[in-house]
């Protein structure tokens, strides 16, 4: 890679990422040349990609980065263990780059920039040291910094990723009939297999997919990198809601990583999870809905329209907050009216259920509108 002003070479960066691949590959069929075909060294590589991968996503990523929840101080130590055998770098540089990426996504400050091209978006900003970056990042990381489990895994990183990365497959590896087995699969093929998977949030889904809540950055959602990534591929809503503690927000959506915190949750680990209003989220959507029909129909967009769809966004907003509104009223008066024996908790349960009735159908009289609008033949 040319050097610019400014611009170093990150020579253990880009050694670590240019040889580890090799070593998987060498090694991987050295275990099969040696070994055979060993399964539970195979399934045992398939728990620890699962360990180290959401640790990134759940632990790095929704708990340190954005703080979506909050936890205790055993599920910290449990994230910080297996993030670093995932060889990303310590909690705190890697929480701090990703701040500063969604403080100044696409521009020049973004660390990770995909306008730098998609390679460089992938994989290539860590293979240099950028003088104006370090400069930028330093006061993203300040509260980190103060997290006194954090600092240890910050100053013991290399140690504790080789020992949890490394060293612990290899042992396991070992009881399972093949330390090299081990060393070989659940250990270098799974660090590279995992590392492209998380890089490819920053190019993938700066690159491709659809935007279904924000077109003011270049964040895209892609369902294939969300089966990739344990559910970081909702990219697009993630960068609009990013202390939200989902990325794939309808139950449907495949991420496991929600699924994963919503279970430390239940265990005490993980609490006061945030989530963002339905009504946000439904506005966003609607205005994007709304630019793609525009966009579409240009010039044979008309008067009638426009009001149709102000009109239809309006009651599908009035109706959600009707619904949100009565749903809360019935969860805080809950406990007063069981125990008081009155029915009103009766009326107040048909009057949620009308409510979220009137809600859908508004919702389904905007989409069936939008459905008619996509219909009309674009302009020539």
């Amino acid at each position: 890679m040319p050097k610019k002003p400014g611009v170093k070479i990150n020579w253990t960066g880009a050694l670590f990422l240019t040889l580890s691949p090799i070593a998987a590959v060498v090694l991987g069929f050295m275990h099969l040349y040696m070994d055979g075909f060993r399964w539970p060294i195979w399934v045992f590589a398939i728990i620890m990609y699962t360990l180290t991968a959401s640790s990134i996503t759940g632990g790095y990523h929704r708990y340190f980065a954005h703080r979506a929840y909050e936890c205790r101080n055993w599920l910290k130590w449990y994230w910080c263990l297996f993030g670093a055998a995932a060889f990303q770098n310590s909690v705190l540089i890697w929480a701090r780059d990703h701040r500063v990426h969604h403080r100044f996504v696409d521009s020049d400050k973004d660390p990770y920039s995909i306008s730098k091209g998609f390679w460089y978006a992938h994989f290539g900003w860590m293979m240099v040291n950028e003088e104006q970056s370090l400069v930028i990042a330093e006061p993203y990381g300040r509260d980190l910094e103060r997290d006194p489990i954090v600092k240890f895994q910050d100053d013991h990183y290399v140690t504790i990723a080789i020992a949890m990365g490394l060293l612990f497959p290899a042992i396991v590896g070992y009881f399972l009939g093949s330390a090299f087995g081990g060393l070989a699969i659940a250990g270098f093929l799974r660090i590279v297999t995992l590392h492209h998977a998380t890089f490819f949030i920053n190019s993938w889904c700066h690159w491709w997919g659809r935007q279904t809540y924000t077109d003011t950055n270049s964040a895209k959602d892609s369902f294939v990198m969300a089966v990739a990534t344990f559910g970081e591929g909702y990219h697009n809503f993630h960068h609009i809601f990013a202390n939200d503690y989902r990325n794939g927000v309808r139950w449907y959506h495949w991420d496991p990583t929600k699924w994963i915190i919503k279970l430390f949750s239940w265990t005490g680990g993980a609490y006061s999870l945030r989530r963002t209003p339905w009504t946000e989220i439904i506005r966003a959507q609607m205005q994007m809905d709304e630019k793609h029909l525009k966009n579409r129909l240009q010039a044979n967009w008309q008067l009638q329209f426009q009001q149709q769809v102000d009109s239809l966004k309006q009651r599908v907003e009035a109706a959600h907050q009707r619904f949100e509104v009565l749903r809360e009223e019935y969860k805080h008066s809950a406990d007063i009216y069981r125990q008081s024996g009155l029915d009103r908790l009766q009326e107040m349960k048909r009057q949620v259920r009308t409510a979220k009735l009137e809600f859908r159908f508004a919702l389904k009289q905007w989409r069936d509108y939008q459905t008619f609008l996509m219909a009309i033949p674009a302009p020539a």
